[in-house]
């Protein structure tokens, strides 16, 4: 995805920090890793299902650039997009992922296709080594087709649609990338409602998705800002002309956002993020207001203005300012940036039995020196950077830069919307979250209480239509 300045890519970092394998040649390799999603005829007539596909579509094509191919059968590729029923030129769905993986790889014929990688949807027939992608109520999960039956599928909440795709992808690229042996042969299987539950566990399906955020702010839209604003503008709206989404950022977007943001492409780089965002949500019906300016001890909340934000900074000193901005709630959620720890993330609401302090410290001077010296060190010793073309000053700030796949930030997003579905279905509290996708079992923290009618009044719902 990022072909603009594959030396940039913070994907193929990956394999530049672990393996001192230059970007472009990480490039090179998640371009040889062809994907096959295979969609059953059901998909045509499902909210849920094609959800589930364009959220694969999406992710995948990031990961795995010019290497991801769509089986549709005909009544798929001609059916309505059910999606964004307020969308100007709304597409066909096969025309809506021939727009993202490209024309030439959406196919009606299986028979030529590679059956090595293969994400089955729906109905379609089974294929020896692929992984099904199903969900029911708020349970998302993925595993291997011949052991995984596909589940109810009941349209409770339509994050489990996107949660199930994105742990899809992420099951293939931890195989791919050698992270974890038992990627891909096992079941994973998460809760939106009930995180801390065997996903077995009745309890954990929760209830059918009534209301919806009818205004909040999305702080940041950078790998995380952009998995939020997609989580939200997928919800099934009733009325998307009356939702508002108060957008903040002040920077623009560069080659490295192109392949870690789910709304960017490679048109945008330059262009405002705050703006590409706007544009991106109102060409689907949903209405915004825009704020390019930094979030610091100055922002402050207006009385007309939402109480609910979501956040996405990857900056302790600005997530600090949350407390004193006037929000009644705030959901924030981190990601892990290194070889060792990239798939990992974790969420924290405010208010917090913790103080702001605790939550996000500064780095003391030792620790602060000990960053500085190991940037130097990859910098400077890694046969990757020194064969990047990168000058010294360019070395040593692209050593400094997170790792960052788009699968991961998709899960935080999942769970950052689920916890502000739940507030209006007076649902379970979850102060902290942890979760590591490439560990031997995704571990959930315990809940931490339950919203009540209490919790609502500053904030505002709408209906969210009957899937």
């Amino acid at each position: 995805m990022n072909d603009q300045n594959p030396n940039l890519s913070r994907i193929s970092k990956l394999f530049a920090d672990r393996d001192s394998l230059p970007t472009w040649d990480g490039l090179r390799k998640r371009r040889q890793f062809g994907v096959t999603l295979v969609c059953g005829a059901d998909v045509a007539g499902s909210y849920m299902l094609q959800l589930s596909v364009l959220t694969a579509a999406k992710i995948a094509t990031r990961c795995f650039p010019h290497a991801v191919r769509i089986a549709l059968p005909a009544q798929v590729e001609e059916a309505a997009t059910l999606l964004w029923p307020g969308m100007r030129d709304r597409l066909p769905f096969g025309a809506m992922l021939r727009q993202i993986v490209g024309a030439e790889n959406v196919v009606a014929d299986r028979s030529d296709l590679d059956r090595s990688n293969v994400l089955m949807f729906g109905d379609a027939p089974e294929t020896a080594g692929a992984l099904r992608v199903t969900f029911d109520g708020w349970v998302a999960m993925t595993g291997p087709a011949s052991q995984v039956v596909r589940l109810p599928e009941r349209p409770y909440c339509s994050l489990a649609a996107v949660l199930s795709a994105a742990l899809a992808v992420s099951e293939l690229f931890l195989s791919f990338a050698e992270i974890s042996v038992e990627a891909r042969r096992r079941t994973v299987t998460l809760s939106l409602w009930r995180p801390e539950l065997d996903p077995a566990d009745p309890a954990a399906i929760g209830p059918v998705v009534g209301w919806l955020p009818a205004d909040l702010w999305v702080l940041g839209l950078g790998h995380l800002g952009n998995a939020y604003l997609w989580a939200l503008a997928t919800l099934p709206y009733s009325t998307p002309c009356e939702v508002r989404f108060f957008l903040n950022d002040f920077d623009t977007v560069e080659d490295e956002n192109v392949e870690t943001g789910l709304l960017f492409s490679g048109a945008d780089i330059d262009r405002s993020k705050a703006r590409t965002c706007a544009a991106w949500l109102e060409r689907r019906g949903l209405q915004t207001r825009l704020f390019e300016r930094r979030f610091d001890k100055h922002f402050r909340c207006q009385h007309d203005e939402p109480r609910l934000a979501l956040c996405g900074f990857d900056s302790n000193p600005s997530r600090r300012e949350l407390a004193s901005a006037d929000f009644v709630q705030v959901v924030e959620s981190g990601l892990g940036g290194t070889s060792n720890n990239f798939d990992t993330l974790s969420l924290h609401a405010l208010p917090n039995p913790r103080s702001v302090h605790d939550l996000w410290p500064d780095l003391s001077d030792e620790e602060e020196e000990r960053r500085q010296a190991q940037q130097e060190r990859v910098a400077e010793g890694n046969e990757a950077y020194a064969r990047s073309g990168l000058d010294e000053c360019g070395r040593f700030e692209f050593a400094g830069k997170s790792i960052a796949v788009p699968f991961v930030g998709a899960v935080a997003g999942c769970f950052v919307v689920a916890e502000t579905l739940r507030l209006f279905h007076e649902g379970p509290a979850y102060t902290d979250i942890k979760l590591r996708l490439g560990g031997p079992k995704p571990q959930c923290a315990p809940r931490s209480g339950r919203y009540g009618v209490e919790d609502t009044p500053a904030h505002k719902a709408t209906a969210a239509l009957s899937l």
